[in-house]
């Protein structure tokens, strides 16, 4: 884990350097770098049914007082029907969020590459199943205040965005961050773009949402599965480097 993280400061230093000596390092170049240490180590899963096992018996899957639950991240509910080690909850309660939705992976449904993205547990996260539908495929945003939460999921919103023509959605303060650091991930491990809109505000959430001890852990979780780790965690401030996801 430290010999990663170094080697994460390593590269800004490198950056850094070559800039001062007049050496443009091009965004491509940088992309290609960053891309490198999602690729590291990275063995597919390709099945999105162990993934979604993975997530809910192990990652997110917690234990207090009143037993074993798994806390969804756009409602804040804790779940507990049919939770537990060796038990998979419905899915007509709690399901699986794709933050980079599928229909935008931009490949042909059930190819190899569309498997790998499915099952890529870094951008995978547990939600309320009404609320995941809610969200769809739509854009992330940022609403003004006096936009309500959802009925029944007031910590989460969606609504009309005129500057995009289309709805948008808005998760909750404590998960912007998560949400940004995810898509960052994923469209430079897949080639894939943010929109400007997009990224506007996910820039600003890997900011006031900084990484916790909970990202850390589930960045370390995740490489124990999956082999590689979520570099934007790591070091969140690798964002910086990058002029246009």
């Amino acid at each position: 884990m430290s010999f990663k993280f170094f080697g994460l400061i390593s590269l800004i230093c490198i950056l850094l350097s070559f800039s001062s000596y007049g050496r443009v390092y091009q965004y491509d170049e940088i992309r290609e770098e960053i891309k490198d240490m999602t690729l590291d180590n990275h063995n597919p899963w390709h099945s999105y049914s162990k993934a979604r096992k993975m997530l809910m018996q192990e990652i997110h899957l917690r234990q207090d007082q009143d037993g074993y639950f798994v806390q969804d991240v756009y409602c804040q509910v804790k779940f507990r029907h049919r939770v537990g080690p060796n038990t998979m909850p419905s899915h007509t309660k709690i399901n699986i969020e794709h933050t980079w939705p599928r229909s935008r992976f931009g490949e042909r449904k059930g190819n190899s590459k569309y498997r790998t993205m499915e099952a890529d547990l870094h951008h995978l996260y547990p939600t309320d199943s009404r609320t995941n539908s809610t969200r769809g495929n739509y854009k992330f945003t940022q609403f003004k205040s006096n936009v309500s939460g959802l009925k029944n999921c007031p910590f989460s919103k969606r609504g009309y965005v005129s500057s995009i023509g289309e709805d948008g959605f808005e998760p909750p303060e404590n998960h912007k961050g998560n949400v940004a650091r995810a898509l960052f991930y994923f469209a430079v491990r897949y080639d894939l773009r943010i929109s400007e809109h997009e990224e506007f505000f996910l820039r600003q959430w890997n900011l006031i949402d900084p990484v916790d001890q909970e990202e850390i852990d589930r960045n370390n979780m995740v490489e124990g599965i999956q082999g590689n780790r979520n570099p934007f965690v790591d070091d969140s401030q690798l964002v910086e480097l990058i002029t246009d996801f």
